[in-house]
């Protein structure tokens, strides 16, 4: 199982820039209106195709499957417009920090409290406990805008799909204020010292896309969600902002069609060229990036961008973009947390439409008010709610103001919460754990679907005398006990050669048991590969299994027992949270849909050749399936308590107390 910081995350940025798009001829006569800048359609239109991009990649990926791209252009956007500001107001003498952030206030907060207090009520109508504290402790996070560090920290190898956390795409939105949080003072030193603004700021680009080029391939979880890594994008933007309006090229440049057809064309390739799976931001944002800089460069009159992203119904859905982004993310979250494996088209193209009605009444009715009110008291309000609605989100963090729910639901969430006791489980590093007597010791190797049978093994030995048999437990998620395999994220070489070493140097060791979730590594385009190529493929499955059964000739040869225990049956019918059938006006109730045996077997043919060789060689062979499901009917509970914590590990109580297969592995 892949942990989640090791995937895309399916959420992007905010396009909630303002500062001389938005609002053509809504002008506020106010303090800071001496820093609009000239308004520009065509960005207002590069706002609505990015976002119209990443809401048909979060609903439909296949469709569209590089249009998470769209964070890219934002944070360009966003650098350019308000670093433009910036600039204006520092040469016309006009800028004053208050200004800049009661600007950023009366832009941002409206939508965003309308957003989250209806999430707040929604989801304590069909969340679940731990999913409504969870997203209380996301509204609390946004009090100081660290949410993105939040999900980063969240982003372990049992948390919850990104998919079910209705708030998760504020990340971004955190990302853009902690960058404008230190921007400006920044600039102001720069300016107010006489230094070079340009070099500097190339200076800060370059070490931030550095920085983030070289994390990329290392940490995608903290390269994606956290903003040193992705200021060279703002930046990018900036620059294009200190050129434009400190060289008065504010709306065009020398072969503007070019730069125009030229930027699209990058557009288009990043969309089309660019995966999810692919190591990102890193180098690959560079399309965007540069795509969205010479769009914004050609100026308005190039034909791209007066002709198309000038059009009225984009410029249109641009100024709404900010309230339809806040509410697309959330709508299609509660869709699929309602709805979970019955989730259609439909009901996604629903969500959509939802979340377009609710962004037009926002925009309308509370966010242009508000935005432009001309009361004093307008952002000391704004603040004082922000506050109090995090500060609510809070005590939904902690279990306050959440709904009762019946026993059965209860043992279906205790389930869930009925973990592995090795905490190093959320890392991606192996471990070694040891139990029992100093006398003769079994050796267990493997991925999580290994470390599951510790609560057994422990059990059984935790009373041994030193004379007597001991258990050693060598594990790592994501990593099957074969030499030879790699992966990008995981420390599979390194776990096997620990094995090697103790197997040559701890002279006790006389049986060995290995265990793995088999199927996920022998599926097609796993992104494990053995020889180069992928160990699901035709040709490099035969030289995984070769590698195993070397292995166990190896062990055989040394008068070592081996036993190779196959997957335990897993699908989505099997994990408690589909246990549990809700509705849209919160009815929660308990559901099970049965597993056949034969849906599994489609799975364990992946593997149908691994323990044939591991028999050929004299090791034993336990299929779990044998003890799992009863009369072709794979088993999920028993007692009206499931068997398993997810989709495929089963829960350590049930292990500890009922699971036998492995008991002669210890046996005297």
């Amino acid at each position: 199982m892949m942990p989640r910081r090791f995937q895309t995350p399916l959420f992007h940025a905010a396009p909630d820039s303002d500062c001389g798009t938005s609002g053509k001829g809504l002008a506020y006569d106010g303090p800071w209106a001496a820093t609009h800048l000239k308004y520009r359609p065509d960005i207002d239109g590069m706002r609505a195709l990015a976002l119209l991009a990443v809401m048909v990649f979060h609903a439909f990926p296949r469709l569209l499957p590089g249009g998470f791209i769209g964070v890219d252009i934002f944070f360009v956007i966003s650098g350019y417009l308000i670093s433009g500001i910036l600039y204006k107001g520092l040469r016309e003498g006009s800028f004053h920090f208050s200004d800049f952030y009661a600007r950023r206030i009366r832009r941002i907060f409206p939508a965003l409290i309308t957003v989250v207090l209806l999430c707040l009520v929604y989801g304590r109508l069909i969340l679940l406990p731990g999913e409504y504290e969870q997203m209380g402790r996301h509204v609390a996070a946004g009090i100081v805008f660290d949410q993105n560090i939040v999900f980063w920290q969240e982003s372990g190898y049992f948390d919850i799909s990104a998919l079910l956390k209705p708030l998760l795409h504020l990340w971004s939105l955190a990302v853009e204020e902690q960058f404008y949080i230190v921007f400006p003072p920044l600039l102001l030193l720069f300016w107010k010292k006489k230094w070079p603004m340009a070099v500097l700021i190339w200076a800060m680009l370059g070490a931030s896309f550095a920085a983030n080029v070289a994390m990329s391939y290392q940490n995608r979880g903290e390269v994606f969600f956290l903003t040193p890594f992705r200021a060279w994008e703002f930046l990018a933007g900036s620059l294009l902002a200190w050129w434009h309006f400190g060289k008065r090229h504010e709306d065009g440049a020398p072969h503007s069609g070019l730069l125009s057809t030229g930027g699209a064309l990058l557009l288009a390739a990043g969309i089309i060229l660019i995966d999810m799976r692919d190591p990102f931001p890193g180098w690959r944002a560079m399309l965007p990036v540069a795509g969205s800089v010479m769009l914004i460069a050609a100026g308005s009159q190039a034909w791209v961008n007066k002709k198309i992203l000038s059009s009225p119904p984009l410029v249109w859905i641009g100024l709404i973009s900010y309230p339809l982004y806040l509410f697309h993310w959330p709508a299609l979250s509660f869709v699929r947390i309602v709805m979970g494996n019955r989730t259609d088209t439909i009901h996604l193209a629903a969500a959509l439409g939802t979340a377009f009605c609710l962004s037009v009444a926002t925009y309308y009715l509370i966010e242009r008010p508000v935005r432009f009110a001309k009361s004093q008291w307008t952002v000391p309000v704004l603040i004082a709610a922000f506050i109090l609605v995090g500060a609510v989100g809070g005590v939904v963090g902690r279990g306050g103001l959440g709904r009762a729910l019946s026993p059965e639901i209860g043992a279906i969430l205790a389930a869930q919460n009925d973990r592995y006791p090795f905490d190093e489980l959320e890392s991606t590093r192996f471990t070694t754990h040891r139990t029992g007597g100093d006398g003769k010791q079994t050796l267990f190797i493997g991925d999580s679907h290994m470390s599951q049978y510790w609560p057994r093994i422990q059990n059984l030995l935790k009373a041994n005398k030193l004379s007597d048999r001991g258990a050693i437990f060598i594990t790592c998620p994501g990593v099957p006990p074969i030499q030879s395999v790699k992966s990008d994220f995981y420390d599979g070489e390194q776990m096997m050669s620990a094995v090697s070493k103790v197997l040559e140097e701890d002279k006790r060791i006389d049986r060995v048991v290995m265990a793995a979730r088999w199927g996920l590594y022998f599926k097609p385009n796993s992104g494990y590969f053995i020889g180069g190529d992928c160990i699901g493929s035709d040709v490099a499955k035969p030289l995984a299994y070769s590698r195993l059964g070397e292995m166990v000739h190896d062990l055989t040869g040394k008068g070592i027992r081996v036993t190779l225990v196959l997957s335990t049956p897993t699908g989505e019918k099997l994990a408690p949270q589909n246990m549990v059938r809700r509705s849209f006006d919160g009815l929660i109730e308990k559901r099970i849909e049965p597993q056949n045996q034969e849906e599994w077997k489609s799975t364990a043919r992946l593997f149908d050749g691994l323990a044939d060789t591991a028999a050929s060689l004299g090791a034993r062979v336990i299929d779990p399936v044998d003890y799992l499901c009863v009369e072709g009917v794979c088993i999920s509970e028993i007692g009206g308590v499931p068997i398993r914590s997810d989709k495929s590990h089963l829960r350590p109580g049930y292990v500890r107390e009922q699971l036998t297969y492995l008991d002669d592995t210890v046996a005297p």
